[in-house]
């Protein structure tokens, strides 16, 4: 998921979240993480559903075993093992 040697989405997301594996988060909360890590990380983008089960336009992560959310309700997301 690395792309002509930039960072991704993706692996900004498992980089700030990994003190966090087995815990639930609200998304409000995975995006104050993610963004205090990486200010310039678009507050849009910070979509947990696409590095879960899968959106309209999901990470390749999704539907894996290598995504980083499970969907425990709704804006409620579990960190996977990363």
């Amino acid at each position: 998921m690395k792309h002509a040697g930039r960072i991704t989405n993706h692996h900004k997301l498992v980089k700030a979240l990994s003190a966090y594996v087995g815990q639930e988060l609200p998304t409000s909360r995975i995006r104050q993480m993610v963004q205090s890590m990486y200010p310039e990380f678009p507050d849009g983008s910070v979509l947990p559903n696409d590095h879960a089960e899968g959106n309209k336009s999901p990470c390749l992560c999704a539907n894996t075993p290598q995504r980083i959310f499970e969907r425990v309700s709704r804006g409620l997301f579990r960190v996977r093992p990363l």
